[in-house]
């Protein structure tokens, strides 16, 4: 169903390694994960060079690295820094080895670029290339961005927990920003203390339905970011060792996303959407004649969430965007 990663589009990714991982005021530069996306969706060689022009007329260039040696978690001015770092390590002990050791120390600020860190780092996975993994690494670490100790409340329901949380911020107002500047200020109010508590208990279906039944009930442009990120996040999960930390410093971002989304309504599982009959080849192709690569994204993500959980709000989701995208 998926194509292969072409020569034409790793040149791209390659080239636009001289950009920076951010443009604008914080923005993320999607373009090599876009790259890879439409590659697997089975763009052409001309629809990816038209991609790589649109996006590189807008994006910052990287800079040049300070000489950092050990660079800070959570320092943007260190990424050209993260970079080498990264790139050295992958050299000296491989992908797998070096996923390893650091996916624990990054997996709390996992809400890094509304999600894009660990987006960027699962599609470099797919790309195999050590260039493009330390800079999806190193941007994750540069945007590092940590909510809080994970504390658990044994007698919660993920439901009822995301449920309290956007009523206690239902009709909150945030200051002018991106997704990322309101998670930041979000963990900085008082009331966030009164739902920062989560489920003892999670399991990967259970996030997965209500990720994207959040998502198909608004077309929310934060929520579609959790359904992309929940979808990254399962494919870094075989180098991961506490697998169920990993999915509660999720549940922890998503929480926190969801809770300064225009659409903060509850969650309700009353309308499962079963009916919908999978066309891949189709969607595929209606995705790429978009040209929006949130639209793009969206619809790799819930293909490979389909091939791994086989949920039918899967196809509702991916359906519903391509029925309302622009």
């Amino acid at each position: 169903m998926y194509q292969a990663l072409s020569t034409t589009g790793l040149e791209l990714i390659r080239k636009s390694h001289g950009f920076g991982p951010t443009f604008g005021p914080r923005f993320s530069n999607h373009l090599p994960m876009a790259i890879t996306a439409m590659q697997r969706l089975g763009a052409s060689p001309a629809q990816l060079e038209k991609e790589y022009q649109r996006a590189a007329d807008h994006l910052a260039q990287l800079g040049e690295a300070l000489g950092v040696d050990t660079p800070a978690l959570g320092e943007k001015t260190h990424n050209a820094d993260f970079v080498e770092y990264y790139r050295s390590m992958l050299g000296k002990l491989g992908t797998e080895e070096t996923l390893r050791r650091i996916l624990p120390s990054l997996l709390p600020g996992i809400s890094a670029g509304a999600f894009h860190g660990v987006i960027r780092l699962a599609y470099a996975l797919e790309s195999e290339d050590i260039d493009e993994l330390s800079h999806a690494l190193a941007y994750w670490s540069s945007g590092f961005t940590p909510l809080g100790d994970l504390t658990f409340q044994q007698d919660l329901s993920p439901e009822d927990d995301l449920n309290q949380a956007l009523s206690v911020f239902h009709d909150h107002i945030y200051r002018k920003g991106i997704i990322i500047d309101h998670v930041e200020e979000l963990v900085t109010l008082e009331k966030y203390q009164a739902i920062a508590s989560q489920p003892g208990s999670l399991s990967l279906e259970v996030v997965a339905r209500i990720v994207l039944t959040q998502y198909s009930a608004s077309d929310d442009f934060t929520l579609l970011h959790g359904v992309t990120g929940f979808q990254a996040l399962l494919s870094l999960l075989p180098f991961i060792e506490d697998q169920d930390a990993a999915l509660h410093y999720f549940w922890q971002a998503y929480v926190a996303a969801a809770c300064t989304a225009e659409y903060r309504e509850p969650h309700s599982n009353e309308k499962l959407h079963s009916d919908v009959i999978a066309d891949w080849s189709h969607w595929f192709e209606q995705a790429l004649e978009t040209e929006n690569d949130h639209t793009i994204k969206l619809t790799y993500s819930c293909a490979r969430l389909y091939d791994y959980l086989r949920l039918p709000e899967t196809l509702y989701a991916v359906k519903y965007r391509l029925e309302n995208a622009s």
